[in-house]
């Protein structure tokens, strides 16, 4: 679903209805004024955050992820008085020339120059391919203690007894780029000591949230509470881009945050707020907590069936309907471009399942672009993850074959 941005399908006709609704009453109107659905959109959100977390929150909204999470920044810098963040390793929080500074690859970065404010970077809990070469069974979250070490001394150049230099921590709770998926004690290890010294958490929910985990978020699964919570992609189903900040009720005083503090020309857009509105109803009117959990643990096992088969396939995993397959040897060294290689295949030919022609579209991720990510339709049914799975064996079966497997 292009990136996670359309969860509920290509052609939602209530959500597109919506849009064409709106389209043809009021399409644009200066952000500068209220309009009915950027209110109800923005108490409905904050109320179901409140809802579940029992903290009260305000909405700012714009027209990106990448300006929603430049927002979040300004809210930190606002807040804290401080300008160096940290984040972790595998991060990806847009492109934009803040945003840069806190997603992990070097190679989006090369082109301008040097980045003097970017973000201090800690190995996230990826332990298929673990940057300190330990193993979950028996490493304790050793990741985890090394953040909160880091924090603990003087020494270590982060932080004195009574201070740091770091006002925030940005956390993509399930990583975007290979679709990662921590140990779910990971956060609990550090997020609460660095909250007591005043660091603010911030969960970048743009592709991992929205029930994209089985839950409305990915957090959710592991037992913290961010300070701002970052919404996009699908936020408006694909259409009408919006985005949108929550963030505790004093992080967005409007005493403290006056009016331009954050702000764009499109930022209130009647067009994606109305399409936010019909989304937002139509997704917390669907049993997606209770289904998407079923229909993930159908496609991880499809998933589990290809890695039996082929020893290409090292590691496959899933939280809801956010998953991946890993591809290595038997020691966990990377097939490079093994993922690149199998959406290469994928869509460029034809494969035969049930009587007809197939192609498909795989999305790539991973460090050594070795990682098939799946974001599939939440309404997907058994049959068309039987096809999926299906189609899919038969690129992994071609893939295999370019390996010399």
């Amino acid at each position: 679903m292009w990136h996670s941005s359309c969860n509920f399908g290509y052609q939602n006709s209530v959500i597109k209805n919506a849009l064409i609704q709106q389209l043809n009453t009021l399409p644009q109107v200066c952000g500068d004024y209220l309009h009915r659905e950027k209110l109800l959109l923005a108490q409905e959100v904050a109320d179901t955050i409140e809802q579940r977390t029992g903290i009260r929150g305000r909405i700012s909204f714009n027209v990106s992820g990448s300006l929603a999470v430049e927002d979040a920044l300004k809210l930190v810098r606002k807040h804290t008085g401080k300008n160096k963040v940290a984040v972790m390793t595998g991060a990806y929080h847009g492109r934009s020339l803040g945003t840069l500074t806190l997603s992990s690859s070097h190679r989006y970065r090369q082109y301008f120059n040097e980045f003097a404010d970017r973000a201090f970077m800690f190995p996230f809990a990826d332990c298929v391919q673990c940057y300190y070469d330990q193993y979950s069974d028996t490493c304790n979250l050793y990741c985890g203690q090394m953040i909160k070490k880091a924090f603990s001394n003087e020494f270590y150049g982060l932080a004195s007894h009574n201070s740091t230099e770091v006002g925030a921590l940005f956390i993509e709770p399930c990583q975007g780029r290979g679709y990662s998926i921590p140990p779910r004690g990971f956060y609990q290890e550090f997020v609460e000591d660095l909250r007591s010294r005043g660091i603010l958490i911030v969960a970048d929910e743009i592709q991992a949230g929205m029930f994209r985990t089985g839950r409305l978020f990915s957090f959710e699964h592991f037992g913290i509470i961010p300070d701002i919570i970052t919404l996009s992609k699908s936020l408006t189903n694909g259409f009408a881009p919006l985005s949108l900040v929550w963030a505790r009720e004093d992080l967005l005083d409007p005493e403290v945050v006056t009016p331009g503090h954050v702000h764009s020309n499109f930022a209130n857009h009647p067009l994606g707020t109305a399409a936010g509105l019909a989304t937002w109803r139509y997704m917390m009117g669907m049993n997606y907590a209770k289904s998407i959990p079923l229909r993930g643990e159908y496609f991880l096992n499809g998933l589990r069936t290809l890695q039996e088969r082929y020893p290409c396939i090292y590691s496959v995993d899933g939280l809801g309907l956010f998953l991946n397959m890993v591809f290595a040897d038997t020691n966990g060294t990377p097939h490079k471009n093994a993922a690149r290689i199998a959406s290469e295949i994928a869509q460029e030919n034809d494969f035969c399942w049930d009587g007809k022609n197939w192609r498909m579209l795989l999305s790539v991720g991973g460090a050594e672009s070795n990682v098939l990510k799946f974001a599939p339709y939440l309404n997907i049914t058994d049959k068309e993850i039987d096809r999926t799975i299906g189609v899919l064996e038969q690129v992994i079966n071609q893939l295999q074959q370019v390996l010399g497997g």
